[in-house]
């Protein structure tokens, strides 16, 4: 029998909280993302958009607002995934025909839950060779002058960090800014997609960024800009727009780094130091999208970017902080619907927990705690209500107001101030 506590007094009746249409008004997010997919989601023999249309009810009920959907768009062989787009325009992929894809975004969009998308813009690959770009054609002069390829290229190098596999694109070319553009807006118009999630974040510059969303205008959109280094965060962020609201968020690699140090090693003490949060989300709250794991990090990569999560007890500490804490925060596939009844069930109330106290990308937050000795411990308020939280070693208890227990799990509890009916 696992050695758990639920007690059933927030998941009464679907809080629906405010989403965000435009992302002007982005400084504060309500959404949990979910990652839809896992890295070998395309060898599903149904079909992955089917699994994911055919689980639609079960992810509102488990309180998402959003869920991130795999690379649209036709990829090589040797990308199935869609890391190596071909066709852009061609949504028939390893995931499911274009009409599938549009019936599950709209299953989604019934039990209103929003569509991030999967634009992997730095790079593209030819249809049958190198650089026979069909569907949109471009010309071999989107190729940046840097790319390994022989042929006749741009004389502009490559704004940010080449890739080996593809053709590296040239985003100066008014050609790849105006196809990118165009191929955006039909994703957000014609096929339904909410948000942005851009790949490779490192292999162009922050302003072509800036310039597609202007073009495309998502609700939400996030880079993956893999560094573990916060202030490399802070100035990509900075550089995707000259407006504050209009620039892109973050997936928070220093926080997630610090995570796995404090549940794998102890090292607790390091989630908070010089009076902050570890992390972009000590220093830019609203622009961190927090996670645990994605299609990089999982076990099934082999560590090809960093160790994966550990299943069980450090995974649920590691959910304890993000679901309950200030930043947008991500749930992967894998870790609540594939991990058994149990671990769903936990991650379900944490997400019930964040929704009903309404807990958003700023809320304000005041740590109490963090050594390794004793584990981390912090207050967070929502706009419905304050809680605790406590993981790690030690028998830390709150301020005497917190005295209801909500949910304990293994080396986890959060409480409130309401009194036990």
């Amino acid at each position: 029998m696992k050695n758990y506590k639920i007690y059933r007094q927030l998941i009464v009746s679907f809080l629906f909280l405010p989403f965000v249409f435009s992302l002007s008004a982005q400084a504060k997010s309500y959404h949990v993302i979910l990652q839809g997919f896992h890295w070998s989601s395309y060898q599903v023999p149904s079909g992955w958009y089917n699994i994911i249309h055919q689980n639609n009810q079960r992810i509102a009920n488990s309180g998402f607002t959003m869920v991130w959907f795999p690379p649209p768009s036709k990829s090589t062989g040797f990308r199935p995934q869609g890391y190596e787009p071909t066709e852009l325009y061609n949504l028939n992929s390893a995931y499911g025909t274009h009409q599938e894809l549009v019936n599950t975004i709209s299953g989604l969009h019934s039990q209103n839950i929003q569509v991030m998308a999967d634009i992997v813009i730095n790079h593209r690959s030819g249809s049958t060779d190198w650089a026979d770009f069909k569907n949109p054609e471009w010309s071999t002069s989107v190729i940046a002058a840097d790319d390994e390829w022989w042929g006749v290229k741009s004389s502009n190098k490559d704004t940010g960090q080449g890739i080996d596999a593809s053709r590296d694109l040239d985003h100066m070319n008014p050609e790849v800014q105006q196809g990118v553009g165009t191929w955006l807006s039909y994703l957000r118009t014609q096929i339904g997609f909410d948000a942005w999630r851009y790949d490779m974040a490192k292999g162009f510059a922050g302003w072509a960024i800036s310039l597609y969303n202007s073009i495309s205008k998502p609700t939400l959109s996030v880079g993956e800009y893999l560094s573990g280094d916060i202030q490399e965060n802070i100035n990509w962020i900075d550089s995707t727009s000259t407006v504050p609201n209009y620039r892109s968020s973050a997936f928070d690699y220093p926080l997630r780094f610090r995570l796995y140090d404090a549940v794998v090693w102890g090292r607790y003490g390091d989630l908070h130091y010089n009076n902050r949060l570890t992390g972009l989300i000590g220093y830019w709250a609203d622009k961190s999208v927090t996670f645990l794991e994605n299609h990089d990090t999982e076990e099934a990569r082999g560590g090809i970017y960093m160790a994966s999560f550990p299943n069980g007890k450090a995974m649920l500490e590691g959910y304890a902080f993000i679901l309950t804490h200030p930043g947008t925060p991500t749930v992967f596939w894998t870790d609540i619907f594939d991990s058994g009844e149990y671990t769903e069930k936990i991650l379900r109330e944490m997400i019930w927990i964040r929704r009903q106290y309404a807990i958003h990308s700023e809320s304000p937050i005041l740590v109490d705690k963090a050594t390794n000795s004793d584990g981390y411990a912090a207050y967070i308020s929502g706009d419905k209500g304050s809680i605790a939280v406590h993981i790690g070693p030690g028998n830390w208890q709150p301020q005497a107001k917190f005295n209801t227990v909500i949910l304990q799990g293994p080396s986890f509890t959060i409480w409130d101030v309401r009194n036990e009916p």
